[in-house]
């Protein structure tokens, strides 16, 4: 019996990964694929490489719709090419230079499958739930890694590797910052996984804009780690890790635009917060706007006639009301600032998969979507329609678990840290889908739904860590007397 145990927990390190590599394989890679609708936004990336479609443009293939393989190369799609220049800067250039590399190699020619950049995500998405695999404890590695391959290679987060998205790199390097992180709380001293946090963390720092902010809560944490280190490598790393994560951050969000965060408020000022209040023009003059804007509630910057294509207009706008008009809303009505959240995470947040992720060329209608790999988001998108305010326990009672590791044994205080560093960035990542940027917001949740994943994935370990620190103090004073 103990030879077998033994052997399971040998083995089951690569059998997880091997299953796992043939749920991305068949999901990424092998037709019917799937990957994610674009919503006009992958020029953003395709752009600097000339990328577009090799049927039609950008222009003529329908939004929010399909799944497109093929792309070509030719110059009416070159965009936001110069570095110096350009307006967008992610840390999916880097896969896209990879995957453009590959195929170059493999299949030279100005045709661009996506699946090629879908391997390269593949790949890294698999090295990160690798590391959370062999993070998890031997004895335990077969039913918890099973559950870690399940929710990571559910449909609603594979499909973001076949497609352009700035959240792709998002995705893949917060998994891997916090894998990582599993394993540095355990060796402090780790070189091998104190780099890779700090270099995914990077990389998921310079991912998009939205995450520019998240990512500076890896910073207070990377400097924690490094006073609870001893290794002469480690701590500089860690605090240089610190400091070009907040660089990176800085550059991306520097390059946005002020017309971006204009329409941004407008989005959230018309879509979000009037339409949800008792008193839309009350709220509107409590945020430097009048009855003259009245007639725009409901409506959103990209719509065709929107006032904010006009720039006299906009700039206006841009005076009256700002992210700083919003910031003193939000902390002078609380309870409508909740209120709000709390709304859209009912309409929004069961959209784990917001559209259309199959391909016409594979027989498929328009806006249709995948119905295996499916369970787990099915299961999150169920609760959220019928029990919303589960996950606001969930965070609750693990923030107030952590927060009491944190102040208790000092061998626990490095995982405890990791714990609320999660619950911070989930945080932040629902207030900036919902409170700072006000469409798509079932899209813009996703970062959420990827930190209360991690959240859950993280109950087993704090429980158990609680609950020997609660041991271990019930038995002291037994042991003092």
């Amino acid at each position: 019996m103990a030879a077998n145990v033994r052997l399971l927990s040998r083995y089951s390190g690569p059998f997880l990964i091997a299953l796992c590599a043939a749920f991305l394989i068949a999901q990424v890679l092998v037709r019917p694929a799937v990957g994610l609708a674009n919503n006009g936004d992958f020029s953003k990336m395709a752009g600097p490489f000339g990328l577009g479609p090799e049927d039609g443009s950008w222009e003529t293939r329908e939004e929010f719709a399909e799944f497109i393989y093929r792309f070509t190369k030719a110059d009416r799609f070159n965009y936001n090419g110069r570095f110096a220049t350009a307006e967008f800067l992610s840390s999916e250039f880097f896969l896209m230079k990879a995957a453009r590399g590959l195929q170059r190699l493999f299949h030279p020619g100005p045709r661009f499958d996506i699946r090629w950049l879908g391997g390269v995500g593949a790949a890294l998405f698999l090295f990160a739930i690798g590391i959370w695999i062999y993070a998890l404890p031997s004895r335990w590695r077969i039913m918890a890694g099973l559950f870690v391959v399940f929710i990571w290679t559910d449909v609603a987060y594979v499909q973001y590797l076949n497609s352009f998205y700035m959240d792709t790199p998002a995705l893949i390097f917060l998994v891997m910052c916090v894998a990582a992180g599993l394993h540095f709380v355990k060796n402090r001293e780790s070189r091998l996984f104190a780099l890779i946090m700090v270099l995914a963390c990077i990389l998921f720092a310079t991912s998009k804009p939205q995450q520019g902010v998240a990512a500076l809560v890896f910073v207070p944490l990377f400097l924690a780690f490094a006073c609870w280190s001893r290794d002469g490598v480690v701590r500089p790393l860690l605090i240089a890790g610190a400091v070009v994560s907040v660089g990176g951050a800085m550059l991306v969000m520097g390059r946005i635009g002020p017309d971006w965060g204009t329409r941004n408020v407008y989005n959230v000022v018309f879509m979000q917060i009037a339409p949800n209040s008792a008193d839309p023009l009350r709220t509107l003059e409590d945020l430097g706007l009048g009855r003259d804007e009245l007639p725009l509630v409901g409506t959103y910057a990209y719509m065709q006639n929107s006032p904010i294509q006009n720039p006299e207009w906009a700039r206006a706008f841009s005076k009256r009301c700002t992210y700083g008009t919003l910031m003193r809303y939000y902390v002078l009505h609380p309870f409508a600032t909740a209120h709000v959240v709390y709304q859209q995470l009912i309409v929004f947040g069961p959209q784990i998969r917001p559209w259309g992720n199959l391909a016409r060329e594979d027989g498929f209608t328009g806006r249709a979507q995948a119905s295996h790999f499916t369970y787990w988001s099915d299961l999150r998108s169920y609760l959220f329609k019928h029990a919303p305010w589960c996950v606001f326990v969930l965070a609750f009672a693990i923030t107030l678990g952590a927060l009491w590791l944190l102040f208790g044994t000092p061998e626990d205080r490095a995982f405890a840290a990791l714990v609320l560093a999660v619950q911070l960035i989930a945080a932040l990542e629902c207030a900036s889908a919902v409170l700072a940027d006000g469409v798509e917001t079932e899209r813009h949740l996703l970062l959420f739904h990827v930190t209360t994943d991690i959240t859950i994935l993280l109950i087993a370990p704090l429980m158990l860590r609680v609950w020997k620190q609660a041991r271990h103090q019930a038995n002291r004073p037994a042991q003092t007397a």
